[in-house]
Formats: structure tokens, C-alpha cells, sequence
């Protein structure tokens, strides 16, 4: 097979163009009311009362933190495998991320790790529901009630995933979303914090929208930020939204060919679903190997780019991240779970587009690769 097998690529429907097509006509590119029907459809898939949109999903964890009064010298625990967003969110805020191993097997954040490394300056537990999986949260809720701790969930790669019957992002004081192009839905670029507070949801809205004067618009009421999403964005992201179902079916069938065909392979190890999660809904494929499999993790991506598929390392974690070491005094061998899968896990190619042939075709090679 020439053609590059992409690690993600998304379909864009006739109704993201209808509805991007009505922006342009209309004028209404900036802020409309794509903006506010995206974010009350949104928030009602998600079984929250309130949805704000944000130009990425990085700036809807800054804005959920800034939103929870996280501040200078504040310490906020996080998943250490996961996306740098997460840690750099919380150093926007002059707070600390702490970072928390993960369970190996699932890739989820150890709760029963949680306790021992909060402190007086602890403030927030920041959740990463990692690739279409949800963390155990009743633990979680229950330290945030003995400590007086908020909780933010970043469920960038998880919408529609629930957790004993209710969604992610649903359950703690907000969630956090995004809608980068490799994200479930894509609106380009963008991002939405949901939460059933009426107090919180005010308060967030007036900061992403430069905290505007209520007399005298340019006399400013705090210290805001730009993070409106442009109405065209939510144009796009509505559309998506009208789609999920069938985005959903799409990600299921990846998800059980992928299994059908690598369960079992000798030193290649599908993740868990962890029991928590009681709806799954695969982000992107991802595996880790084990000494077993005959070749080494980067042995065998190379091997897999020179055939045209591509692949993505599982992330660096948040301890291991030389600036953060540095700034904060973290230690390296703090969260060894979270290093081992840095340099054995990575996903595969898992784009809603991509063909049943085509996973055959990955599926093959990976088998022959580690049979060499």
C-alpha cells in the first residue's frame, strides 16, 4: 500500500458546510448564535446545565482553573501521563502541577495515590479521562469533600464516555473539552468548560470575554482573557455534533476490527477497559509492548513510517518534562508506570475515515514486524 495511512483524519458532512456557508453569508463570523446553539446542545449532551466555549482545550482548562480561584502558589494534582495542556494550564495560574501515576494496564490515574501527595497548598484534582476512558471519580469525590478540593475534568478524549451512568464531564465542579482537529469532534481549533453552576458558569463567561465593564463596557471588572470562540468555529462544531452518532459507529467499528485482529499477538498489549467505565468510546487505538515482542517500541514505528502508516508515541509525562523538573523540583522516577508506558505505548493509525482494508493492512504489518 503507497497511499500514507494517516494516524487521524476526520470527515467534514454536508451540514458543517451548510452552516459555515450561513456564517459567511450572513457576516456573523465572530460571535452569533452558532456560538450559543452549540454551546446549549453541547451542554445537553453532556447532561450539564451550562456549556462556554473557548478557543482550544487549552484555554478551557486555564479558564476552569482561573474560574476556581487556582492562584499563585496554589499545588493542583494531575495526571502525569497526558497531554502537557493540562500542566502548562496550571502554571499559567503560578499554581504547581503535582503529578499522579497511572494504573498500566488502563493508563487511567491511580486514585489510591491521590491522598498522599495532597498538602495544605492543594487546591484542585485535575482528571484526565485518557483515551476514551473514564477515571474512577467516587473515590475522588470523596477527597475532595474531606479536603475542600475542586475538581476539573479534562475529557478532551472522551465525549460521550460515562462513568456509572453519567458523562464525563457532568461530574466534577467543570469539564473541560476540545475540539482540536483530532479530537472526537473538530471545530479546526476550539474548546468548551461545562458545569451545572449558575455561579461558576458566570463567572467563566465574563472571564473569556475580557471582563467587561456592566455600566461602562471599558471599564474592566477583573483581569480577562480573549478565549471567545469565533462563530464560524461553532458553525463547524454544531454540524459535528449532529453527526455523533454515526461518528460513534465509526470509532466502534476501528475499535473492535483493531481487537479482532491484534488480541493475543505476543508481546503487544491492547489497555484495559477499566471497570469504571461503563461506556467506552475509543478516542484513538493505542497499545504498549512489552520485551516479549520482539522488536523495541521505536524500532517498530520506524519500521511502520517507512511502510506509510503513521503513528504517535504515547505522551511524555508531566515528571519527566525537563522544564517542569526544573521549575518545580519534580522527580523523574516519581510516576514509573506513566514512564514505562512513555516508552512503550503509542497508537495507530484510527481516523474515522480509514478503511476496514486498510486496518487489515496495519494490523498485518505490526504482526509481521514483530515476528522478524
Amino acid at each position: 500500500m503507497t497511499q500514507k495511512i494517516p494516524v487521524f483524519d476526520f470527515k467534514i458532512g454536508s451540514l458543517e458546510k451548510k452552516y459555515i456557508r450561513d456564517c459567511l453569508d450572513t457576516s456573523f463570523i465572530g460571535q452569533g448564535s452558532y456560538v450559543k446553539e452549540f454551546e446549549k446542545q453541547f451542554s445537553e449532551f453532556v447532561n450539564c446545565k451550562f456549556g462556554i466555549t473557548t478557543t482550544s482545550g487549552t484555554t478551557a482548562l486555564h479558564l476552569a482553573l482561573k474560574t476556581l480561584d487556582i492562584d499563585d502558589g496554589d499545588e493542583v494534582l494531575v495526571s502525569s501521563s497526558t497531554n502537557m495542556a493540562c500542566a502548562f494550564s496550571i502554571t499559567y495560574c503560578n499554581a504547581k502541577p503535582v503529578p499522579i501515576d497511572i494504573h498500566k494496564n488502563t493508563w487511567q490515574m491511580d486514585t489510591d495515590l491521590i491522598e498522599k501527595k495532597i498538602t495544605k497548598k492543594t487546591k484542585a484534582i485535575m482528571v484526565v479521562h485518557l483515551f476514551g476512558q473514564a477515571v474512577d471519580m467516587d473515590p475522588i469525590i470523596n477527597l475532595a469533600k474531606k479536603y475542600n478540593l475542586k475538581i476539573i475534568e479534562d475529557c478532551a478524549e472522551s465525549l460521550g464516555v460515562e462513568y456509572k451512568g453519567r458523562k464525563v464531564g457532568s461530574i466534577g465542579d467543570i469539564g473541560a473539552f476540545s475540539f482540536y482537529a483530532n479530537k472526537t469532534i473538530t471545530c479546526g481549533e476550539g474548546g468548551m468548560i461545562t458545569t451545572n453552576s449558575d455561579k461558576l458558569a458566570e463567572k467563566a463567561r465574563d472571564l473569556k470575554n475580557l471582563c467587561f465593564g456592566k455600566v461602562n463596557k471599558f471599564v474592566h471588572n477583573d483581569i480577562g482573557f480573549n478565549y471567545r470562540l469565533p462563530n464560524v468555529s461553532a458553525a463547524m462544531g454544531l454540524g459535528q455534533l449532529s453527526e455523533i452518532s454515526e461518528i460513534f459507529e465509526q470509532k466502534k467499528r476501528i475499535d473492535e476490527r483493531y481487537k479482532k485482529n491484534l488480541t493475543g499477538v505476543r508481546g503487544l498489549n491492547i489497555p484495559e477497559i477499566s471497570k469504571h467505565t461503563n461506556k467506552f468510546i475509543m478516542w484513538v487505538f493505542n497499545l504498549y509492548l512489552d520485551d516479549r515482542f520482539g522488536v523495541s517500541r521505536d524500532e517498530l514505528t520506524t519500521k511502520l513510517k517507512e511502510l506509510n502508516i503513521e503513528t504517535r508515541e504515547a505522551f511524555v509525562p508531566v515528571n519527566m518534562q525537563k522544564v517542569l523538573q526544573k521549575k518545580y523540583n519534580l522527580n523523574e522516577k516519581d510516576c514509573p508506570n506513566s514512564n514505562y508506558i512513555m516508552d512503550h505505548g503509542f497508537y495507530i493509525p484510527s481516523g474515522n475515515t480509514i478503511t476496514d482494508n486498510e486496518i487489515d493492512y496495519v494490523s498485518e504489518k505490526i504482526i509481521e514486524i514483530g515476528k522478524k
